[in-house]
């Protein structure tokens, strides 16, 4: 018996929903809401090509409590067949319209592409230093930007 509560109370806490992760649940077609997705130019680098987006989540991040505004998602394909390259370490440095930089934040594998829950606040340009570490094990940092007005 014993044995039968910790199993069950450990399935119970493994599949909670916990804020940070509703978001990503958000972008996979469940409970999306009233957000808009806003697409970021693409670019590329050493044989990689980075296309990534930003989607609206602040409606339900704030009735969770979080400060962080939009679930950004980026995709990265080997330019020269388009394979998708899902392999890898992903993080990203947000410099605000004031010029403060952020820590890294960790993207995390989220099908064929890496998400993270960011603050894009007050209106300005921002600037997103996408760092990797992908399969080649080839460092390489895509710069991308946005307007929020």
């Amino acid at each position: 018996m014993k044995k039968y509560l910790v199993a069950t109370l450990a399935a119970f806490i493994l599949t909670a929903p916990l804020p940070a992760v509703h978001a990503e649940q958000d972008m996979s077609g469940m409970n999306m809401g009233s957000g808009k997705t806003i697409m970021l130019e693409a670019v590329q680098q050493d044989g990689v090509s980075a296309m990534a987006h930003l989607y609206d989540v602040s409606e339900n991040m704030a009735k969770h409590g979080m400060k962080e505004t939009h679930h950004m998602m980026v995709m990265f394909t080997d330019s020269k067949d388009g394979t998708p390259i899902t392999t890898g370490t992903v993080a990203v440095k947000i410099t605000d319209p004031t010029g403060a930089k952020s820590e890294p934040i960790k993207m995390v594998l989220m099908g064929d592409g890496f998400g993270a829950d960011v603050a894009i606040t007050a209106p300005g340009a921002y600037s997103f230093e996408v760092g990797t570490k992908l399969a080649d094990d080839k460092r390489r940092v895509f710069t991308l930007s946005h307007t929020k007005k």
